[in-house]
């Protein structure tokens, strides 16, 4: 189990909005069609409102299976808010097992039902209408039937013909998960004020929190047109969207909610942002630690919440001011400041993990 460790001082790296950071021009357009470039520094300090419900659950249903839950497998804390980056091999090998029972109980079963139907009508010699008859009621009879028995036999699959399996081998594959996870695992770092985006086999992207240019990225799928949240590392045109801290939302306002929660995580300048997964560390932060003092916030209020009291109150007029603030009228404080360095100076600033620019 691992102890939350508070922390003691922020590096000289951190990210801080009220100091003015020189930076280099990129040279590439940071303006890309049907992607809206967001700006940093202007804060609407509004969490993204559907997560939040999301959390309060999480946090929650995870309190009463352990007290404290936080101190193990807890991706977000104080210091380093984590992540997966796509790690598709990883979703392949989870999902293998139930998507081809799923396909024999739907393909395969109407295949046997139409195999019998046909088998029947030679032995028999039914007549060409009968057969017909037979085919429109078992096939699509058998296809309700395998949505009907779907999920109580994958779960029942998964639980006791797999994990029987597995169960010797518990240990090991326990070990080479959290390594595959590890591997995939991205952060954005509030101490050091660095972002890591994990690149799979040991590689990584690592550089300073301002030199990624957030977009609110346009999705469109078979429903519409949906949003979420991207990433472009401004000198070298890395982009990262399929990532874990971010969902596909059919709210913009989400996803702006989410991109100001982030940038005020970041900020040292800021509290902790009061999401419920970070509830258990906000002690652990010196800045956030003063401010729940000097506003006498509950330390419990998240965990000991009536969540559906609270969706019918306070948090309707969240998702109020979430959907009627002016998004619009943000003023970017980092775009005033790139061309006021060059490139080689601002490169004898950057830390050595950052990525070659």
């Amino acid at each position: 189990m691992t102890i939350p460790i508070e922390t003691q001082e922020y590096a000289s790296t951190a990210y801080r909005s009220d100091q003015a950071v020189e930076l280099p021009e990129t040279r590439a357009k940071r303006e890309r069609v049907g992607d809206e470039l967001q700006p940093y520094g202007a804060y609407a300090n509004l969490n993204p409102y559907h997560r939040t419900v999301e959390d309060i659950d999480t946090v929650q249903s995870s309190e009463r299976d352990d007290p404290e839950f936080y101190k193990e497998h807890w991706w977000w804390d104080h210091q380093r808010l984590r992540f997966l980056n796509e790690k598709t091999g990883l979703k392949f090998l989870i999902l293998l097992l139930p998507f081809t029972w799923i396909f024999t109980l739907l393909i395969g079963g109407v295949a046997l039902v139409g195999w019998s139907v046909i088998s029947v009508s030679d032995h028999f010699e039914l007549p060409a209408f009968l057969f017909m008859l037979l085919l429109l009621v078992l096939v699509p009879s058998w296809i309700f039937f395998a949505f009907w028995i779907i999920p109580s036999t994958t779960n029942w699959l998964m639980t006791n013909v797999v994990g029987a399996i597995l169960k010797p081998f518990e240990k090991t594959l326990e070990k080479k998960l959290d390594e595959t996870l590890e591997d995939g695992c991205s952060e954005f770092n509030r101490v050091t004020g660095q972002v890591k985006f994990a690149l799979g086999k040991g590689r990584s992207f690592e550089a300073p929190f301002v030199e990624f240019d957030a977009y609110v990225e346009r999705v469109v799928q078979r429903g519409g047109i949906f949003y979420r949240l991207m990433f472009v590392h401004r000198y070298t045109q890395k982009q990262f969207n399929k990532t874990s801290l971010s969902n596909i939302e059919a709210e913009k306002t989400e996803v702006l909610a989410l991109w100001d929660m982030l940038q005020r995580y970041m900020d040292v300048t800021q509290p902790l942002p009061d999401m419920p997964r970070l509830e258990p560390f906000r002690h652990l932060d010196p800045v956030t630690a003063k401010y729940d003092q000097t506003t006498s916030r509950n330390p419990r209020y998240w965990r000991d919440l009536d969540l559906e009291d609270w969706q019918k109150g306070e948090g309707a007029e969240i998702l109020k001011k979430q959907r009627q603030y002016a998004w619009g009228r943000r003023q970017c404080r980092v775009t005033p400041q790139l061309g006021s360095v060059d490139m080689p100076t601002y490169r004898q600033s950057r830390p050595e993990t950052a990525c070659v620019v």
